[in-house]
C-alpha cells in the first residue's frame, strides 16, 4: 500500500485513541508528584513510549504480524516497514522502525542498478505542544542503517524514498491531549462545590501544556493551572463541636461513612483480585480495618482524629497509603492486571489533594459523584453502584483476605417474640450438658438453646456461668482445629477468648430492656458477647447471627481474636513472655492493627492504659485457673 497523505490515518487514530487515552488519564506505571510553583499548580500526565507505538502502528499499518508496504514497482522499487519503536536519547524522542527497500531504474521489465537495503531508520524529534493541544514530534535528525547498526555507501535512492514518505508520516502524527485535559479536569468538577465552580471554570479555560522532559517511561508533560489568590486563602472547614451530634447529624454523618465504606471495598477488592500477592493483600486489609477503626468514636457520638470532616480526612489518609502499597507492589516487580487503571486512578486522587492543598479556597468536596466517578476510573463499564452498602456476608472478601472459606455455624432463628420470657432451666429442660451421653455437638446444640436469648436471674448466674465457659471452650477448641497453630499456644488462646469475652460484655449476649429480650449492643454499635462491631466486620459475618446467636458471636470473636494473633501479635512472644501474644491480640482487638504492641508504649493515653491494664487482669485470672465474678465482672483467684 501507497501512502499518498497521512492525515486520514492521522484522524483515524485520534479516533480510536482518544477513549483509550482518556481513561488512562495518561498516567504511566509511575507516580509522579503534583508540582506547585507559585500561583501554578501543574499537573503531570505522561504518554508512555507504548501508546506511541501503538498510535505509529496504526499510522504506518505495522502491528505485529503486519508490514507496511511502499512501492512503485514490486520488483524494482519498493519499502517495507516492519516493528517501529520508541524510545529516547537523551531529551529526544527516539524513533526506530526495521525495514527493507530497493530503488532502481525499470527497463523493459528489468529493473537496473538496484540499490538494496535492508536494516533500520532512526529519527530523533523534539516533542512540544501545540496551540490546539496537539502533541507534535519535530524531526531534528535522521539516520539509515544496515542490519548490524553501521551506516551503508551509495544509500542516495532509498534515503530518497525514507524523506519522501517515512518522515512526512511521522511529523503529521499527533497525539491529541484534549481527551486527558478534559478527564482530568471533569474529574475535578465532579469535587468541586457549587460556590467555587464559576472561578474554577475560568481557571480551566485558561489551563496551559508544556513538555517537561522525556525518560524512559515516555514524555511527561504537565497540564498547569494558574489559581487566583482567592482561590488560595483558606476557608474554614467543617469543625467538630464538643455537643454529641444530634440524632440527625449522625444519621447524615452514618450514611456520608457507608458510602465512603462501600467505596473502599469495591477499591480494595479491585486491587486485591488483580494483585495476587499475600502481602499486599495483608496490606489492603489493614487499610480497610485501619479505617473502619477510626469510625468508631464518631458512631459512638465521642471526639475523634476524624473530627470535622471524617470523610475527607480518610480520603486524604486512604489515598496516601494506597499510593505506598501500589508503589511497593511495583518496586517489588509484582505483575498486576489493568496496572496503569490503578495508577491513574491513584494519581487521580493525588491531583484533587495537591489542588486541595495549594487552592484551599476552593473548599473540594469528597461527594457521592465524585467517589462514583474515581470508581469508573478502576472499572469504565460499571454498570453496579459502587456506594451500594450491604450488611451480607461477602464469601469473595474472606477469601481475598485470607479468611476461612467457611462461616462460623449458623442457627435458625426462630421468631421470638422480644418481649418472651427466659427459656426453662438448662436442668429442667433437656439434663445436664455435662453427661457422659452428650457428644460435643449434641452439647453445643443444647448450650446454644439454652443461652440464646437467656437474660439470667442473680440465682442463675452460678449455671449461666458454667454454661457459658463450656460454650466458649467449645468454640475456641472449633476454631483452633482449623488452622496451623503450633499446640502450644492453645491453653494462651482459651484463656485469651475467655477474658476478651468478660472485658467486652461481662459474658453477656442479651439484656433485658423495659421487659424486652434484646441483644447487647454498645454506643458504638458493638454487638453481644464478643462486642463484634458490624461497620467493622461488614461483609466477614452474618449480621443476624451476630445479634442473635451466642454462639455464631462467640465464634466470630475468636476467628477474629486468632487472625489478629497470627498476623500481628505472634511476634509479641520476643519481647519477653508468651502471654505478651494475648496482651497484644487483645489491644488490636479493642483498636484496630495500629494498637499492636499497645499495651507496653508510653505514649498510649489514660484510656487504652487502663483498658489494657483490665484485660490483663482478667487474663491472669484465667490462667491462675480463677472463679469468674459476673457480678463484678472479672476472675476471682485464691
Amino acid at each position: 500500500m501507497r501512502i499518498h497523505s497521512c492525515s486520514h490515518a492521522s484522524a483515524s487514530f485520534h479516533r480510536t485513541g482518544r477513549r483509550l487515552l482518556a481513561a488512562a488519564l495518561f498516567f504511566s506505571g509511575i507516580f509522579l508528584p503534583v508540582h506547585v510553583k507559585g500561583a501554578e499548580v501543574v499537573i503531570p500526565l505522561t504518554v508512555p513510549f507504548d501508546f506511541l507505538t501503538t498510535g505509529v502502528n496504526k499510522q504506518f499499518k505495522t502491528a505485529p504480524g503486519e508490514v507496511e508496504e511502499i512501492s512503485y514497482n514490486k520488483n524494482c522499487r519498493y519499502l517495507y516497514l516492519d516493528h517501529p519503536q520508541f524510545n529516547h536519547q537523551k531529551e529526544l524522542v527516539r524513533f526506530v522502525i526495521h525495514g527493507r527497500g530497493s530503488a532502481g531504474a525499470e527497463f523493459f521489465g528489468k529493473c537496473l542498478s538496484p540499490v538494496r537495503w535492508s536494516g533500520f531508520i532512526e529519527i530523533l524529534a523534539t516533542p512540544s505542544i501545540t496551540a490546539d493541544w496537539q502533541l507534535h514530534l519535530n524531526v531534528e535528525h535522521s539516520n539509515l542503517y544496515d542490519e548490524a547498526w553501521k551506516k551503508g555507501l551509495l544509500m542516495g535512492p532509498i534515503w530518497n524514498a525514507v524523506q519522501s514518505f517515512v518522515l512526512p508520516s511521522l511529523t503529521s502524527f499527533n497525539i491529541d491531549l484534549t481527551p486527558p485535559r478534559d478527564e482530568t479536569l471533569s474529574l475535578l468538577h465532579a469535587f468541586l462545590p457549587a460556590s467555587s465552580s464559576a472561578q474554577l471554570d475560568a481557571v480551566f479555560r485558561s489551563a496551559t501544556a508544556k513538555v517537561i522532559r522525556v525518560d524512559d517511561q515516555g514524555v511527561h508533560l504537565g497540564l498547569a493551572l494558574a489559581l487566583p489568590d482567592s482561590l488560595k486563602q483558606t476557608i474554614s472547614p467543617r469543625t467538630a463541636s464538643a455537643a454529641p451530634l444530634s440524632p440527625e447529624e449522625l444519621a447524615a454523618v452514618k450514611q456520608e461513612l457507608e458510602q465512603w465504606d462501600a467505596f473502599l471495598v469495591f477499591v480494595l477488592k479491585n486491587i486485591g483480585m488483580d494483585i495476587e500477592d499475600p502481602d499486599i493483600r495483608a496490606q489492603l486489609l489493614e487499610l480497610l480495618l485501619a479505617s473502619r477503626y477510626e469510625v468508631l468514636p464518631i458512631l459512638a457520638g465521642e471526639s475523634s482524629e476524624l473530627a470535622g470532616d471524617p470523610v475527607r480526612t480518610l480520603f486524604v489518609e486512604t489515598w496516601n497509603r494506597l499510593q505506598e502499597i501500589i508503589l511497593t507492589a511495583e518496586q517489588r516487580g509484582i505483575v498486576m492486571n489493568n496496572a496503569v487503571r490503578y495508577v491513574s486512578f491513584i494519581r487521580a486522587g493525588d491531583v484533587l489533594l495537591t489542588i486541595d492543598r495549594a487552592a484551599p479556597g476552593i473548599g473540594l468536596e469528597i461527594s457521592a459523584d465524585g467517589l462514583r466517578r474515581l470508581a469508573r476510573i478502576l472499572q469504565p463499564g460499571l454498570k453496579v453502584d459502587p456506594l451500594q452498602y450491604d450488611l451480607a456476608p461477602d464469601p469473595a472478601l474472606r477469601e481475598l483476605f485470607g479468611f476461612p472459606a467457611k462461616l462460623p455455624n449458623e442457627e435458625p432463628l426462630d421468631p421470638i417474640p422480644e418481649d418472651a420470657a427466659p427459656p426453662l432451666s438448662l436442668f429442667d429442660a433437656i439434663g445436664s450438658v455435662y453427661a457422659a451421653e452428650y457428644s460435643q455437638s449434641d452439647d453445643l446444640a443444647a448450650l446454644i438453646k439454652r443461652l440464646n436469648r437467656w437474660v439470667p436471674e442473680d440465682s442463675e448466674l452460678s449455671e449461666y456461668r458454667a454454661t457459658m465457659n463450656k460454650l466458649l471452650l467449645i468454640n475456641t477448641e472449633q476454631e483452633l482445629q482449623s488452622n496451623s497453630l503450633e499446640s502450644r499456644y492453645k491453653p494462651l488462646i482459651s484463656n485469651l477468648a475467655r477474658a476478651t469475652a468478660l472485658k467486652e460484655s461481662c459474658w453477656r449476649q442479651f439484656v433485658s430492656k423495659q421487659k424486652k429480650i434484646t441483644y447487647l449492643h454498645s454506643s458504638s454499635g458493638s454487638i453481644g458477647l464478643m462486642q463484634i462491631n458490624p461497620y467493622v466486620w461488614r461483609g466477614f459475618y452474618n449480621v443476624e447471627q451476630v445479634k442473635w446467636n451466642v454462639s455464631y458471636n462467640a465464634e466470630a470473636g475468636i476467628e477474629i481474636l486468632l487472625q489478629y494473633l497470627i498476623r500481628y501479635a505472634i511476634n509479641e512472644e520476643k519481647t519477653g513472655s508468651i502471654d505478651n501474644i494475648a496482651r497484644s491480640a487483645y489491644s488490636i482487638y479493642n483498636s484496630g492493627p495500629k494498637a499492636i504492641g499497645r499495651y507496653r508504649k508510653a505514649t498510649s493515653s489514660e484510656r487504652e492504659k487502663k483498658v489494657d491494664f483490665r484485660f490483663w487482669e482478667i487474663y491472669q485470672g484465667f490462667k491462675a485457673d480463677g472463679e469468674v465474678d459476673l457480678f463484678h465482672c472479672t476472675v476471682k483467684t485464691n
